[in-house]
């Protein structure tokens, strides 16, 4: 049986993708998520606008696909979720202070929230958004219930992580307009919210 050949079109197709999630993540990082555009990006690596649209439509559709890869490096991180030995109250005191400081509050994610909020009136985006949306929660849904197995036949558990979750988005949203204080003390009720779903 002859070995199959690769794509060669599909592999510099994946390999531009990756060069141009590559270049957001170093326009993010060092120009701030206001100067973060399909022009800047195409700029960052070295080519036209056009290339860049062939591959993401729209700045939502980027931003979706960088927003997939940060979540992935944090399932990926060893400090982001705590350990499953650890008592109920240190987990849910680091599972949300890691949430917030490594993504929510951070301006890429209030970024990303822009670009879907303004993309919201096209349907085939948004239909792409959903599905994105759904790989990534069930992901994420695995790595809290790893985290916190305890929870694993609660009633209402899936419900309850993605409350979990909704309110740290939502935090993430308004952190512009709120005060310090204010998230803090929302991320000491999350927390103490988690660690309720054993009762």
């Amino acid at each position: 049986m002859p070995a199959i050949k690769p794509n060669l079109h599909h592999i510099k197709s994946e390999l531009t993708r990756e060069r141009l999630l590559s270049s957001a993540m170093i326009v993010l990082q060092e120009s701030g998520s206001s100067q973060l555009s399909l022009q800047a990006v195409a700029q960052a690596a070295g080519m036209t606008t056009g290339a860049v649209q062939h591959h993401y439509a729209s700045k939502a559709a980027l931003m979706m696909q960088v927003l997939t890869r940060l979540i992935a490096e944090l399932e990926g991180s060893a400090e982001f979720w705590p350990s499953p030995r650890w008592t109920l109250q240190r987990r849910a005191d680091h599972f949300v202070k890691q949430a917030w400081g490594q993504l929510y509050s951070t301006p890429r994610f209030a970024t990303a929230w822009s670009a879907y909020l303004a993309a919201r009136d096209d349907v085939v985006m948004t239909a792409h958004i959903v599905e994105q949306r759904a790989n990534i929660q069930q992901r994420l849904r695995a790595q809290f219930l790893a985290a916190f197995p305890e929870l694993e036949n609660r009633p209402q558990v899936d419900a309850s992580i993605q409350f979990v979750f909704s309110s740290l988005r939502g935090m993430g949203l308004v952190k512009p307009f709120a005060s310090k204080s204010a998230i803090q003390d929302q991320l000491s009720v999350l927390s103490g919210f988690i660690q309720s779903l054993r009762n």
